[in-house]
């Protein structure tokens, strides 16, 4: 699991000065929440991680249960941000929202493969 969290935050990182590079590009208000968003993605993305792994070492019967509804979830979560901001910040929803999608993207990416990993050595052992 250790592996992961280095990887994980090496993607963030990444994500992060890309993200500081477009400062130039954007306005304002999108500057100061872009660079947030590679964070938010791998808070979450983390917690989503923990939880899934340590319901497959326990009880790997209730592992599809605790990922389907995390994942869920956290779908649902992020759809509610981006409806919030799409509808309180209209002149800035469009590049928002690419930003987000692309970290969503990036981040789905990674965890998918990372549990597709992990669940055939754990299947392996």
């Amino acid at each position: 699991m250790k592996r992961y969290y280095v990887a994980l935050i090496g993607i963030t990182v990444l994500l992060v000065l890309a993200a500081f590079c477009t400062l130039w590009f954007a306005d304002s208000l999108f500057q100061t929440i872009f660079p947030l968003l590679p964070l938010y993605f791998g808070v979450i993305t983390g917690v989503q991680h923990y939880v899934v792994v340590k319901s497959l070492y326990k009880d790997p019967r209730t592992f599809v249960k605790n990922f389907l509804g995390l994942t869920v979830g956290s779908l649902f979560l992020h759809l509610a941000i981006l409806c919030l901001w799409a509808f309180t910040h209209m002149p800035t929803a469009r590049n928002f929202i690419l930003a987000f999608c692309i970290c969503y993207i990036v981040y789905l990416a990674f965890e998918t493969i990372q549990l597709v990993l992990l669940v055939r050595k754990k299947r392996n052992e």
